[in-house]
């Protein structure tokens, strides 16, 4: 079944009531979008569609008009009905209130080469309400390797543009946009997260303390991949909430006893093992004699064993327990504080590591990545692949680098990585596109949700060096 578009406010569509219904009768269908989505807030974006039906897709939520501009919600919400069919298994994961949240959520995905193209495919997929693809590039013939979307007769055409109608076709529920002109940090507050593939640090830093700044915060990433080796940067603001950290039903208990202590033990039967924690919070219910615990309070245990917990409470002046009672983990939100992109280039602090028989490599390629950066924006080109003098350059721009670490300072640089890294660092591979499209749509699908742990903060991966 084709999922329908998202309607804007006012807008009716006639349905059939039942195909096999013998009655001819329909009934009209109004959706409301937000009333923030109105024709007030066109701020004349370069937008691009083309092909025949154009006249189909205008309708959709909002302004596929060449100059129109989609109005953005301040925080992802929506009373857009679900598609239980569509998005069944989303539903099963991440539940109805997160769903609202995500399909109220605008996303910008900035260069659309391989990378950008991944990310863009799986947030459609995952339903957003809108992703604009933002390119000021042409497709070359280099690009034909990375991305999926190209042809030879895209050859020439702008990144953006040239991307949008495959796109589309992926999701009809998700209005798909193109902007092909500069990007300014104020078009950002239009968007929920804004995704980067291909931006220079300095350019990167700027658009990040906007984001970071900005209230409410929008989620920033950066992300790249150069040849065998990816990197993705998280910055969430400096209080991201984590409503549900790792996505599972609150554990819990049936109670065998429970003491007239301080601390109380409170003992469970010995058929399912516990899964508490040390610092976990609890509700109790359902709790015969001991009637003062079942208030629905959160309590605080410790010791938690695979049969019993001590519970951080005096209870010698409650009733006398006698019978029955759940115990239940009372799951909390988690608060996130991240670091603007300009503090962790100089303290990146815990890097998530892809190979734990490598724990050096993730601090040096951090570098490695800084001084391609400046390698590019000093020389207007990456490394030629093979080319001895480039990777020497690249060296020993990573080696004044470490110099100006200080206590930071990395004792062994490693020529030899930095030499692949630099032979390599024009290529997108497709598969490493493939992956990290698939690990940055996830990381804004928490963002614009606040359900699971993002990554926190610097990921850095190398594939089989």
């Amino acid at each position: 079944m084709l999922p329908r578009k998202r309607l804007c406010e006012g807008e009716v569509v006639e349905e059939e009531a039942n195909n096999n219904s013998s009655s001819n009768h329909k009934k009209s269908r109004i959706a409301a979008s937000d009333p923030t989505d109105t024709a007030d807030s066109v701020n004349n974006r370069d937008q691009s569609i083309s092909g025949g039906s154009s006249n189909s897709n205008s309708k959709s939520c909002g302004s596929r008009s060449a100059q129109g501009e989609v109005s953005i919600m301040a925080l992802g919400n929506s009373n857009q009905d679900i598609d239980e069919d569509l998005h069944s298994r989303q539903l099963a994961v991440y539940g109805r209130e997160t769903m609202r949240r995500l399909f109220g959520s605008s996303v910008l995905v900035s260069g659309m080469k391989g990378l950008g193209v991944e990310i863009a495919k799986n947030l459609i997929l995952a339903g957003v309400k809108s992703v604009t693809l933002h390119d000021e590039g042409t497709v070359e013939l280099w690009d034909l390797s990375s991305n999926f979307v190209f042809s030879e007769n895209d050859v020439g055409k702008n990144r953006a543009a040239a991307s949008v109608i495959k796109l589309q076709e992926l999701n009809n529920a998700v209005v798909v946009l193109s902007l092909t002109t500069e990007l300014t940090k104020e078009q950002l507050s239009n968007f929920q997260a804004v995704v980067f593939t291909d931006v220079s640090l300095e350019k990167a830093i700027e658009f990040n303390d906007y984001c970071h700044n900005h209230q409410p915060s929008i989620a920033f990433l950066k992300t790249e991949v150069r040849g065998l080796f990816g990197s993705v940067f998280c910055d969430f603001g400096p209080e991201f909430t984590v409503f549900d950290v790792d996505g599972e039903e609150p554990h819990t208990g049936i109670i065998a006893s429970i003491s007239n202590d301080n601390p109380a033990l409170v003992s469970c039967v010995d058929d399912e093992r516990l899964e508490f924690q040390d610092g976990d919070l609890v509700v109790f219910s359902e709790v015969c004699g001991m009637k003062e615990l079942n208030d629905g309070k959160p309590r605080k245990i410790k010791n938690a064993r695979a049969y019993s917990f001590t519970l951080e409470e005096d209870t010698t002046n409650y009733g006398m327990y006698e019978k029955g009672g759940i115990v239940t983990q009372a799951k909390q939100p988690k608060v996130l504080n991240f670091k603007p992109l300009k503090e962790a280039l100089s303290d990146p602090g815990d890097f998530l590591l892809s190979d734990f028989s490598k724990f050096d490599r993730p601090p040096l390629l951090h570098v490695a990545f800084q001084a391609l950066d400046k390698f590019v924006s000093e020389l207007g080109r990456f490394p030629v692949a093979g080319s001895e003098d480039d990777a020497q350059k690249l060296i020993s721009v990573a080696s004044s680098i470490n110099d100006s670490l200080g206590d930071g300072k990395l004792e062994d640089i490693n020529p030899k990585l930095l030499k692949q890294f630099a032979f390599g660092a024009r290529a997108v591979l497709n598969p490493m596109a493939a992956m990290f499209g698939g690990i940055v749509g996830q990381e804004v699908v928490k963002a614009c949700s606040g359900k699971f742990h993002p990554l926190f903060q610097v990921h850095i991966f190398l594939m089989f060096l």
